[in-house]
C-alpha cells in the first residue's frame, strides 16, 4: 500500500511539474503572437524620434524572443523573481503579495458557498424525491447558469451586497449537476438500502454512507470548484474595480505585458495541476 502511494505520489509530481512548465511556456506563446503585441504605446509619442523608436522595437523584439525569454524567466522563477511587470514597472512577486488577499477572500467565500447552494440544490433534487422541488432546483441551477458571472457581480456591486455571494452564485450551477448525479448514485446504493431498511437514522447515513463514500470526489470537485471560481473571479474584479488577482490579469492581459501574464500564468497552472494531481492521490 505505501509502495503503491509512493510511486503516485512520484507520478504526481513529476506530471506536475511538466505540466506547470508547459502551461507556463503555452500561456507565454499565447501573449507573444496575439495581435497587436508588437504595438508600443511610444509610437504616438511626437516627441521620440523614428531613430528611437526603431531601436526600442529592436530592443523590445530581443527582449522577447519567445524561447530564450522563457528559459530566462524560469532561471529567476526558481529564485523566486518573477521578473518586473512592463505596464506597472513594479515586480511582479510585489504586485501578487498585494492583491492575493483580496482574491483569496473572494475566491475563499465564493468556493465555500458555491459548494454548500449546490449541495442544497441537489440534495432537493435528489433525496425527498417530489418532482416540484426537482423542477425548483433544476430551474434555478439553469437560469443562474444563463447569467454571466460579471453581471451577477454588477447587480450585486450597484446594491452593495457581498460580492462573495455572487461568486457562489456563478459557481453553483456548475457544480450542481455533479453533485446530483454523485447525490443520485448513493441514494441506490445498495449499502445505503440496506441501512435504511435496518432504520439507521439520518445522520448516521449521512456521515456513514454518504459523505463517507463520496469524500474522495468532494475533494477533486472542491479543487475544481477553486479553479472555476478563478476564472469568474477575473471579470467581476475588473468590472467591480475590486483590487485583486483577477484585476491585474485583465490589466496585464490590455497592456501585453509579458512577465506579468507570464506569472500569473505559471501560477493559475500550478493551481490547475496540483489540484488535479489532489484529486487522483485521494481516490
Amino acid at each position: 500500500m505505501k509502495a503503491a502511494f509512493a510511486g503516485r505520489l512520484a507520478v504526481s509530481l513529476v506530471s506536475l511539474i511538466l505540466v506547470v512548465v508547459v502551461g507556463g511556456f503555452v500561456a507565454a506563446a499565447l501573449v507573444r503572437f496575439s495581435p497587436g503585441f508588437d504595438i508600443d504605446e511610444n509610437v504616438w509619442n511626437p516627441k521620440i524620434g523614428a531613430a528611437t523608436l526603431a531601436a526600442m522595437h529592436a530592443q523590445r523584439e530581443r527582449g522577447n524572443q519567445l524561447p530564450r525569454f522563457y528559459l530566462h524567466y524560469l532561471r529567476a522563477a526558481l529564485r523566486g523573481d518573477l521578473g518586473e511587470s512592463d505596464a506597472l514597472k513594479t515586480p511582479v512577486t510585489e504586485l501578487l503579495r498585494d492583491r492575493a488577499p483580496v482574491t483569496a477572500r473572494l475566491i475563499g467565500w465564493g468556493t465555500a458557498g458555491g459548494l454548500l447552494l449546490g449541495a442544497l440544490f441537489a440534495w432537493l433534487a435528489v433525496w425527498p424525491r417530489r418532482p416540484g422541488l426537482t423542477v425548483l432546483s433544476v430551474s434555478a441551477s439553469g437560469l443562474l447558469l444563463a447569467i454571466p458571472p460579471a453581471v451577477l457581480a454588477l447587480a450585486f456591486f450597484f446594491n452593495e451586497a457581498p460580492l462573495g455571494l455572487a461568486v457562489a452564485l456563478a459557481l453553483m450551477p456548475r457544480v450542481f449537476g455533479t453533485l446530483r448525479a454523485l447525490l443520485d448514485n448513493l441514494y441506490s446504493s445498495p449499502a445505503l438500502l440496506a441501512a435504511r431498511a435496518r432504520g439507521v437514522g439520518p445522520g448516521a447515513l449521512a456521515m456513514r454512507y454518504v459523505l463517507g463514500p463520496a469524500l474522495p470526489q468532494l475533494i477533486a470537485l472542491a479543487g475544481v470548484a477553486l479553479v472555476l471560481a478563478f476564472g469568474a473571479i477575473i471579470p467581476i474584479e475588473a468590472l467591480c474595480d475590486v483590487p485583486g488577482i483577477g484585476q491585474l490579469a485583465w490589466k496585464a492581459a490590455l497592456a501585453r505585458d509579458m512577465p506579468l501574464l507570464c506569472g500569473l500564468g505559471l501560477i493559475v497552472t500550478f493551481m490547475v495541476a496540483a489540484v488535479q494531481s489532489l484529486g487522483d492521490l485521494v481516490r
